[in-house]
């Protein structure tokens, strides 16, 4: 598959995941940003998605937000979700990592409202709740859509598994725009970058109790990363 079927792919996705989340009682709406921290992650096709739907301008303009981010503390993934799912599989225990909500807010984020929002990268689409988390402190969501999100981040690392994940500071300014319009693959020699390498899917992360129900949604998924 490649590069544009592959974007083609994520955006089949992307609608698949808004089928299901417009079933939900969800409460997130515009201008509430109390999800959209520095530690979003994305995968290095989701970076080439935006990166094609910005302007010249607009891209120089986005490097020149993150540029001074690479200085601060922010979440810098040991391993990706596939290789999590390849640690459980072999008995063995995932890595500990830092990671803190107070280290500060999405570097993108203007007037508390996402510029990219038709384009967000899964990592934030997934951060949903069913109350107001300014009022909780916290997101409310429920368990079998913390497995339906474990398993799309699965299936878009899968899609791009010759690419990286990172941070989205990283992994948006690993991008390379040198030839214009044609954005390629991350580069994970990137100056300040910390990337690390996608994987395919050893095993779908579904408990038991999920495991009939979530059925229709993994053959969808499926579909989709196989079309011609």
């Amino acid at each position: 598959m490649g590069l544009e079927e592959k974007l083609q792919a994520l955006e089949r996705i992307y609608a698949l995941y808004a089928q299901y989340t417009s079933k939900l009682p969800v409460a997130c709406r515009k201008y509430c940003a109390h999800c959209c921290t520095c530690n979003v992650t994305m995968t290095s096709l989701e970076a080439i998605n935006i990166f094609q739907s910005l302007s010249e301008n607009e891209r120089s303009v986005l490097r020149g937000t993150l540029t001074p981010q690479l200085g601060n503390k922010r979440y810098l993934p040991e391993i990706t979700l596939n290789r999590m799912a390849s640690l459980c599989a072999n008995g063995e225990d995932p890595p500990e990592e830092a990671i803190d909500p107070n280290w500060g807010r999405c570097p993108l984020l203007e007037h508390m409202a996402c510029p990219i929002y038709g384009v967000r990268p899964f990592g934030c689409r997934c951060l949903l709740s069913t109350r107001d988390c300014g009022e909780t402190g916290y997101a409310v969501i429920d368990d079998y859509t913390v497995t339906v999100n474990y398993v799309f981040s699965q299936f878009i690392e899968h899609l791009d598994q010759n690419g990286v994940t990172g941070n989205l500071t990283d992994v948006l300014l690993s991008i390379d725009t040198a030839e214009g319009a044609n954005t390629r693959l991350a580069n994970p020699t990137a100056p300040g970058c910390h990337l690390i390498d996608n994987q395919p899917i050893p095993m779908l992360l579904i408990p038991p109790e999920h495991q009939k129900k979530i059925i229709p949604t993994v053959n969808a998924l499926h579909s989709i990363i196989t079309a011609s």
